[in-house]
């Protein structure tokens, strides 16, 4: 298979990756942790694709979770540290991905 075509499935699955994660993220409630995060957006990613499957391509992800395409910007409620909101910068936005 030629690499343009297989970045054309890994790009749409990507993406679909980004949006279960951004959904999860955005359902956030007290008590969760990463782990019930992943699994919720597991759900919402197997749900988008009939529910036959689920995303495999976590090392491709950690290479472009960063890259303006794909980043998630947090849309909960504020987070402040110190009187300081945190979603102001774009290190606060990779911050809130890694938590």
């Amino acid at each position: 298979m030629a690499l343009s075509s297989r970045w054309k499935i890994l790009n749409k699955e990507l993406g679909k990756w980004r949006n279960a994660l951004a959904k999860a993220m955005d359902n956030y409630r007290s008590g969760q942790n990463r782990t019930n995060e992943m699994i919720q957006a597991q759900m919402w990613f197997g749900a988008t694709g009939g529910g036959k499957k689920s995303f495999t391509h976590h090392e491709c992800w950690e290479v472009v979770k960063y890259c303006k395409r794909f980043v998630i910007i947090p849309t909960g409620p504020e987070v402040v540290l110190n009187e300081t909101p945190l979603h102001d910068s774009m290190t606060s936005i990779h911050l809130s991905i890694l938590l």
